[in-house]
């Protein structure tokens, strides 16, 4: 009660600075550094109702990072050549695109996610890969119409 007592009779100018201190303060939580980037393009292929899919993802640090690449797909959308998980290394502010060849009869919907791992022996040898201790997810929903 006699908190509260004390609380009443400070100023408000008082209790404004003490809020904005303490929220200046506090550690942000949920800032992501941009570790990468991801663009997802189609492409049709001659007058079919095939499409070319490319993912193309950058790192945006000087680290090298594993990244994992995967496309998900409607139910009306088949793959040619398979549904294909591409894990790969990036070192430096790079860039590397992946590809899938895919049917698409009807309308679909494709969403390519680009996702920072931390996976064994895909980068070379002797060389430090950076783990964030977060991950990053892109997605990108393109339509494909006829």
């Amino acid at each position: 009660m006699h908190a509260l007592q004390l609380l009443f009779k400070t100023s408000p100018a008082a209790l404004l600075l003490g809020l904005c201190l303490t929220l200046w303060t506090v550690p942000t939580q949920g800032q992501i550094q941009n570790v990468i980037s991801a663009n997802l393009t189609t492409s049709q292929i001659d007058n079919s109702t095939g499409y070319v899919i490319t993912l193309a993802v950058s790192n945006l640090i000087s680290q090298c990072i594993v990244v994992k690449n995967t496309l998900e797909v409607s139910d009306t959308v088949i793959f040619s050549y398979g549904n294909f998980r591409f894990t790969s290394c990036l070192c430096g502010v790079s860039t590397r695109r992946f590809f899938w060849e895919i049917e698409a009869p009807e309308n679909g919907i494709i969403t390519g996610k680009a996702q920072v791992v931390s996976e064994e022996n895909i980068c070379p040898p002797g060389v430090n890969i950076s783990t964030p201790v977060y991950e990053i997810v892109i997605t990108r929903d393109v339509i494909i119409t006829l």
